[in-house]
């Protein structure tokens, strides 16, 4: 009896929450914009920054909700996010990094930062994304899958540039880090890594390897060669690349990765430095000290932390959009290398 009668009993409701509807229609109370109308921004954090807010003291289940022309990360009380440390200590205490998962593979990512790259990645539709630190190559199959499907979709055919010192083969079953997962998908063995990832078998900080990096992008046709010694590529404009930076997490080694690969973001694009709070958690400086050094390095406005793009409140990272491009790839190296010899 009961199967017989839920289908009808979804039904009903499905017909009362239709006749609800049209009951606030007829009486205005529901009111409608011209999408067309509305402002379109670089900024995907821009879409984020509208909350739709319960009031101080009304109760829970009342359904009473106010639009804030705010992001809900600006809105937070000291005890929210007191509530947001919490969390992270014990997701740090027991490691839940090592428990994400997309499509049977071991992904060492909080759930809601696949949530923004995710919509980094699908709303840009990237050439390239270079990521450095493939480790067990998760998260590289992650960004592979989501530049298949936009592919699928009839958008760009876009390629992951992917760099570790080991191959993911070499760690799968290691115990070391996060524990083995016997029933995860070996990521490396997949179709879709074969069609989208371009492995590079290398120290994401050396010369060397940044070179093969370079080779790769010439050959998704995201650079174009010069003839001219001190700048021997420029960017192809009609190309887009995102970079992710997962493989350094100390200030130096990191810093020759912002040199070496964060020029490579193209306009409105996004740079994502992982694991911001481990200056924090180490007490030394780490990836937010090294990402603020070399935003010190850069024309001001050329790259603009966009901190509302974290729009469930909570990650991992820092996420950075290139807002504009006045200067080459070769500036900052020259700046840096200037950095180091002035006293």
């Amino acid at each position: 009896a009961f199967s017989t009668s839920w289908p009808v009993m979804l039904n009903v409701l499905r017909l009362a929450a239709l006749a609800s509807l049209q009951a606030s229609l007829s009486e205005g109370a529901v009111s409608f914009v011209d999408l067309e109308q509305l402002p379109r921004s670089e900024s995907l954090s821009d879409g984020f920054k509208v909350s739709l807010v319960r009031p101080e003291g009304e109760a829970a289940n009342s359904g009473q909700k106010t639009l804030i022309p705010q992001s809900s990360l600006q809105l937070l009380s000291d005890e929210e996010r007191k509530t947001l440390e919490d969390y992270d200590a014990i997701f740090e205490k027991y490691s839940m990094f090592c428990n994400g998962r997309w499509l049977g593979v071991q992904v060492l990512q909080d759930s809601q930062d696949l949530m923004y790259l995710q919509h980094i990645v699908y709303m840009k539709k990237p050439d390239a994304i270079i990521e450095t630190g493939t480790y067990k190559g998760g998260l590289t199959y992650f960004f592979a899958t989501i530049l298949d499907w936009i592919e699928r979709e009839g958008g760009t055919a876009g390629s992951v540039v992917s760099v570790d010192r080991h191959h993911p083969d070499l760690v799968f079953a290691a115990n070391w880090f996060c524990p083995p997962c016997a029933d995860c998908v070996r990521s490396y063995e997949t179709p879709v890594w074969e069609r989208k990832v371009h492995f590079i078998q290398g120290l994401a900080d050396d010369q060397e390897t940044f070179q093969h990096v370079v080779a790769n992008l010439h050959e998704l046709d995201c650079l174009k060669p010069q003839q001219v010694p001190e700048i021997p590529f420029v960017m192809n404009t009609a190309k887009t690349i995102i970079v992710n930076l997962d493989a350094n997490h100390e200030f130096q080694g990191l810093m020759k990765e912002l040199i070496y690969y964060a020029p490579f973001v193209t306009l409105n694009s996004y740079l994502i430095v992982q694991d911001a709070k481990l200056d924090k958690i180490w007490g030394t400086a780490g990836p937010t000290a090294a990402l603020n050094a070399f935003l010190q390095l850069s024309p001001p406005g050329e790259f603009v932390v966009e901190e509302d793009l974290k729009f469930h409140g909570y990650s991992q990272h820092i996420y950075v959009r290139r807002a504009q491009v006045t200067v080459p790839h070769s500036y900052f190296l020259q700046v840096a290398m200037e950095a180091m010899r002035s006293p």
